[in-house]
């Protein structure tokens, strides 16, 4: 009777059960927010990372070389945030990557970190 009951099991429950659960693992993740996108402006010599969460929400990274100044990265963040958003009144805030004033001459040998901020498009009414 307990072979039965095995053999019964195999072939009508364990079947089932398995395609519920592969079904659950190959849905889509709501874990992952966004993936970055890569791009590279010729001009500046700069790889940007953007990824995009929704319509209105980004986060960029600046990648450049040792030869683009602060100042410079900063511009090219405020240029490439209009063009995303379409319009002004984005709300651009820097979240790491900040270079002190006093940098050059107190770490001539700090290795800075990309540039990152957080992109948020004004809705538009």
């Amino acid at each position: 009777m307990t072979m039965l009951k095995t053999k019964l099991a195999h072939k009508y429950i364990l079947p089932p059960l398995c395609a519920f659960f592969l079904g659950a693992c190959a849905g889509p993740s709501t874990a992952v927010l966004g993936q970055a996108k890569s791009e590279w402006d010729f001009d500046h010599q700069l790889q940007l990372k953007k990824t995009k969460f929704d319509d209105n929400n980004y986060q960029l990274e600046v990648i450049a070389n040792n030869n683009v100044s602060f100042d410079r990265l900063s511009a090219f963040l405020l240029r490439r945030g209009y063009l995303i958003c379409g319009q002004y009144g984005y709300k651009l805030e820097l979240v790491k990557g900040v270079e002190s004033f006093d940098y050059p001459r107190a770490s001539p040998n700090l290795i800075m970190p990309n540039l990152t901020a957080k992109l948020e498009c004004a809705i538009s009414k």
